[in-house]
Order: structure tokens, then C-alpha cells, then sequence
């Protein structure tokens, strides 16, 4: 039996699993357990598994799987989810560094609300064009822990997200990494800057939410001008999450996170 945490980062949700000491689930059986454990409608379900491992430079190490049993780098709403987990559920302080495959991050623990520093940001690119699905796309990357693009919509609502998300993940423009596409919309509301829905590779859909998103649309949204930070940007949960730079420059991303239920899983 295996003992899991289900968490939720504004919709963006994970199974979390403490896997330091002599590890419950051994490097081999990751995948193919990430891939069982997230089907939805058959297994737990989630947009991807978060283990706490053992680290010799920090707090603990960060693991993060996709649904698609895939391991990337970083996950912002992850990173929030797992410093919440490390705190609550395991007895670290409310401050914690921890280690991940974009470096080392801290993040700050105030009851559910969660405030994480997160990798240093590439600078926003100029903006591309690419032709996909006939229709002439303009859009700016950035790597904010792993890669994304900004495309600019006026109708939010209306982006064939799915679409034209999975048409840029696969691009030989990316190639071989592929990219997370973000649509982005200025918003006319006086609670928040900008609204967003962001296309995740790895999970292969829309998200709720997703963090390393979230802060790439902010800052190339300051970069051209559009907003100042901090901003609060509105993602599809809905939620509204918070985007700044720290003293360093470093983006600060902030909100608050859910503990959804504790469970254990029989494989």
C-alpha cells in the first residue's frame, strides 16, 4: 500500500507522495505508477504525481511526473502544493528550500497561502510567427522552469486551446522538448490584470491552472507593457494568482493551495 496526499494548486491537482529514506516507489516503477495512479475515472487521478526525495543541498528534492509518466523539470503550482505537503503534513518549517531539475527554490508557508520563489526566468523572447492549423500565429516564448509561449487573444473564451496547444507542442519548431501554450487576454476587471488558459505538454490537455504559465504570461506581459507587477492573473479554475520579482528579480508566485483528502493505493 502506498500512502499519497491528493492536493490542489487552483485546479492544477497531484498526487504527492513522501518518498525519501528507502523509497516506497523505486526509480523503474515511476513511470508506469504515474501513468496507473493519474488516469481519471480509473485510479486516483491527477494532472501528475509530486515525490518528496532525499537531498543532500536542501530540504528535500522535488520530483515531479506528468500524467503522461513523463518527468520534466519544474511545476510551479507543484512547487506550491509540495512546500504546503512538507510543512503540513511532514513537520518542516514554514520556510523550505528545496532542490528540483530547474535548481534550487524556497517557498514561504502561511496556512494555505503559499508564496514560491521559482527558477530564474530566460528574458521573454521577440515576437514569432508560426503557420498552424492555416491560421498565422503570433507569439513570444519564455522558460520560466520549462518551456511556454504567449499567444495573445481577444477572445478568451472562444481559443481552440486544445487544438492549437497540441499543434505548437508537437511543432518541429520545438522540437524535441516540446512547449506549454499559453492564451492571454488583457482583462477589463479591477480584481485582476490578466485572464489566461494555458495548454500543458506532458498532460496533453487544457489544466485548471498551471503555474510555470502563470508567471510566463505575467512577465511577458511587463516586458511588452501591458501590465506592471505584481499582477493577479485569472486562470481557468476559476482563481487568482499572484506574479512578482523578488529583490533579485526572481519571480515570486503566490496563492493558495488545497489538501484534498489523504488516501493509500494498493498496486
Amino acid at each position: 500500500m502506498i500512502s499519497f496526499v491528493k492536493m490542489s494548486g487552483s485546479g492544477n491537482d497531484f498526487i504527492v507522495i513522501d518518498n525519501r529514506g528507502e523509497k516506497i516507489i523505486t526509480e523503474d516503477a515511476k513511470s508506469d505508477f504515474v501513468m496507473m495512479a493519474c488516469r481519471r475515472r480509473a485510479s486516483i487521478g491527477a494532472d501528475g504525481v509530486l515525490f518528496v526525495e532525499d537531498s543532500k543541498i536542501a530540504d528535500f528534492r522535488m520530483r515531479y511526473f506528468n500524467s503522461d509518466g513523463g518527468e520534466v523539470e519544474f511545476c510551479g503550482n507543484g512547487g506550491r502544493c509540495i512546500a504546503h505537503f512538507a510543512h503540513h503534513q511532514l513537520g518542516f518549517t514554514p520556510r523550505v528550500e528545496f532542490d528540483s531539475g530547474a535548481g534550487i527554490v524556497s517557498a514561504e508557508v502561511d496556512g494555505d497561502f503559499v508564496a514560491l520563489q521559482m527558477p530564474p526566468a530566460s528574458e521573454p523572447s521577440d515576437k514569432q510567427r508560426l503557420e498552424i492549423l492555416g491560421q498565422d500565429i503570433e507569439f513570444y516564448t519564455i522558460n520560466t522552469g520549462v518551456p511556454h509561449l504567449v499567444i495573445f487573444v481577444e477572445d478568451l473564451e472562444g481559443a481552440d486551446v486544445i487544438e492549437i496547444g497540441r499543434a505548437m507542442r508537437f511543432h518541429d519548431f520545438f522540437a524535441p522538448d516540446g512547449t506549454n501554450t499559453n492564451f492571454a487576454r488583457i482583462a477589463e476587471s479591477p480584481n485582476y490584470e490578466m485572464e489566461i488558459r494555458t495548454y500543458e505538454r506532458g498532460v496533453e490537455d487544457e489544466t485548471l491552472a498551471c503555474g510555470t504559465g502563470v508567471t510566463a504570461v505575467a512577465l511577458v506581459s511587463a516586458k511588452l507593457g501591458f501590465i506592471g507587477l505584481p499582477a493577479r492573473l485569472r486562470v481557468a479554475l476559476p482563481d487568482i494568482l499572484t506574479v512578482d520579482l523578488d529583490s533579485k528579480g526572481r519571480p515570486i508566485f503566490s496563492g493558495e493551495v488545497k489538501f484534498i483528502y489523504t488516501g493509500n493505493y494498493k498496486i
